[in-house]
This record gives C-alpha cells, structure tokens and sequence, in this order.
C-alpha cells in the first residue's frame, strides 16, 4: 500500500514538474520567436509590408497583383543577435545597414530624397543618371561605377556592401542571383515599378527607409506628396471635358503602348485626359504590341501625344516614320515628350526622380490638357515639341 501511495506521489510530482517546464518552455518561445508590435502603415502600395517585433523587423515583399504571394521576406535585426524561429525562410540583414548597391535609377532617387546617399556605394548605368551631383560622385569615384549590361563584381566585392538592392528580371533575374548567392551577398528585392498606381510607386520611399531606421521621414515626405497629388487630381475633375491622349512611337515597328493598367494610364486619368486603351487589358507585361494601323485607326484624330522617346522634335518623328505626320496631333503641334529633364547621355529625369514626385509629373500634365487649371505652371519633366 506504502508502495502505491508512493507511486502516485512521484506520479503527481513529475507530473507538476512537467507542466511547470512545459509553462517555461511555452515562455521562452514566446520570447524567442517575439511578439508583433505593430506595423508599418502603408496605404497604396501592394508590394510590401513592415511589421515591427521588440527585437527586430519583419520586411515582406509580395507580388503587387496577389499579396498572398510572397516573393521575398527579410529580418533586420542587429549583428550577432539570434535569428527569429518563425521566419526560417527571411533572409537576415545585419543592422546597423553600412553600405548597399543601387541598380536601378528610381532607386538611388529615392536615397537621395531620404538623405542617405551617402550610404550608396556603388550604382550600375551612371550615364542614365540625371542627378548632377551623383554623376559627378561616380566620377569622383565617391561612388563606384559597377557597369551597365554586366555588374563588374570584382569591384562589387571590394566595397563589401551590406546587400544589393535588386529589381527581380529587370537587372538580371536568376542570373545575378545566382552569382551574388555563390558570393555570398546578400539581395534585397525592390520592386517599386511593379505597383501601377503612381502614388502606391511613390510610397517605396518607406521601404527604403525602413533599413536604415528613416521611417519617420519617408512618412512624413510621403505626405506631403499625397496631399499635392490629391489636390491636383482633385482640381482636374473639375475641367468640362477630356481630351483623347496617345502615348509612345513606334520602335522596330512594333507601337508599345500602354495598356488600361499601366502607370501612364493612370496618371493621363488622373489628369484629366481620356486614354485611348484605357479599357484594353495587357498583351506584353502592362503594354500592348500593337502595329501602326491598330494605333492610327484608334489615335487618328486624337488631341494629345505623349512620351516620343528619343524622337526630341517634329521632325525626327517624322523621321520614324513619314506616316507619324499622319495624325491629327502631329498636325495641330500637341505633342510633348517627358525629356525636358535629360542628361547628356539620355538619362530622362521623370523616370528617376518622377518615380517620388508623382505630383509634379500629374501637375504637368493636368497643364497640357486643362492649361486654364494651373494659369502660369511651369512645365517640369514635359516639353512640347517643335
């Protein structure tokens, strides 16, 4: 009976000791995976999200179409600090960030805006750069050219960056991940021209903030842009009518255009304007390969042309093709290009700084299509040709 009695106490014992550690163990893995404080707000943009716990944050980027989708996931947490168990798969950025890489231009514009170029030290494709003061750095070599069609990863690995700010398949897809994996470089994926509405673009500053602990800022400039894009896209519903608008010219005779949800579609709306494929929905990413008789069937008469690329007059639109002569805004003169801010080797300002200034690029156009809206604007990425 003592021996039963007995049993049953070390029963109950092991029992109370069990439930005691399983309590400290549900403890300490609450306190090792930590506890979600809050999030980032972020109010147009589809492609990603920031989520703060007490010892790091969570950085999500997801596919703009389906936030489901998540293409890539990263944790800032400092040097030395153990890694988060719930995110196995998030790449790990060691903070504080020193140096990083910038392969696109939209991305160093947004660096600049946050006052943090100085973290930049390398970039691809300086000649496609407007900014003055950033081609004059690369040719001070404050920061590094790396090249233009292929990254010189010699000169990448030298400047020992924190990570590579990346744009998927636009500046090498598999290719160059494939090469900074096996060099141990660490990616950060920056999809910022994927997202189509133009202030959800515009809102990436906030991304790029988050690495470098400028949320504040980036929100605050953010705002600002909002409330003058709203403004203006408020002011254009004012105007009586709206006026057709083509965009684009002919390349190897193929006429990309827009399709109803690209990012030029919305801002000619926003402005005001009637694009012409506003409902035709993407045969080629977000444009549309069309032929020049679908364009002129459609554009013929139409009152506005937008965005001739190179074609920098009448005349070398014409030189195209004769047949560009053809339409009705050829003929009246209302045709404007978005190069009144290019470098000397073409660098076309609006798709650098545009990219956080949505507001200007919408000011311009509500004053192409609806002049006596904004009486006496100055035209700032728009030109008209002559």
């Amino acid at each position: 009976m003592n021996r039963i009695y007995t049993a049953i106490v070390l029963l109950m014992f092991f029992a109370a000791l069990q439930s005691c550690n399983s309590k400290q163990s549900a403890a300490g893995a609450k306190e090792l995976h930590g506890v979600k404080q809050r999030s980032l707000s972020v109010k147009y943009a589809k492609g990603f999200s920031v989520d703060y716990y007490e010892r790091f944050k969570i950085i999500t980027v997801k596919d703009w179409r389906d936030s489901a989708k998540v293409l890539a996931q990263y944790v800032l947490l400092p040097k030395g600090k153990a890694a988060p168990l719930d995110f196995p798969e998030a790449v790990r950025i060691e903070t504080p960030v020193t140096k990083v890489i910038c392969l696109s231009t939209n991305q160093v514009a947004e660096m600049k805006r946050l006052q943090l170029l100085h973290y930049v030290a390398g970039i691809t494709g300086p000649q496609l750069i407007y900014d003055k003061s950033i081609r004059e750095a690369v040719k001070s070599n404050i920061i590094a050219n790396l090249g233009q069609q292929e990254l010189n990863y010699e000169k990448l690995i030298a400047l020992h960056p924190s990570f590579v700010f990346t744009s998927g398949g636009f500046d090498g897809g598999s290719k160059l991940k494939t090469k900074l994996d096996a060099l141990h470089i660490d990616r950060v994926l920056q999809m910022d021209y994927a997202e189509q509405d133009p202030l959800a673009r515009a809102e990436w500053i906030k991304f790029m903030a988050v690495f470098f602990n400028r949320e504040q800022e980036a929100d605050s400039l953010f705002e600002q842009v909002e409330t003058s894009y709203l403004a203006l896209k408020t002011k254009a519903q004012q105007a009586k009518d709206k006026p057709t608008v083509f965009c684009n010219i002919p390349f190897k005779e193929v006429w990309y255009m827009p399709c109803g949800e690209n990012y030029m579609a919305h801002l000619i709306a926003d402005a005001g304007g009637d694009f012409l494929w506003k409902n035709a929905p993407a045969t080629n990413g977000l444009n549309l390969n069309l032929d020049y008789e679908a364009v002129y069937n459609r554009a013929a008469h139409a009152q506005y042309w937008l965005n001739t690329g190179m074609a920098a007059s009448l005349y070398e639109i014409k030189q195209v093709d004769r047949k560009n002569a053809l339409f009705d805004a050829f003929k009246t003169g209302q045709v404007y290009n978005n190069d009144l801010r290019k470098s000397p080797e073409s660098g076309f300002d609006f798709w650098e700084s545009g990219v956080v200034n949505p507001d200007k690029i919408l000011a311009d156009l509500i004053f192409i299509f609806h002049p006596e809206l904004l009486p006496g604007h100055q035209l700032f990425y728009y030109r008209k040709l002559k």
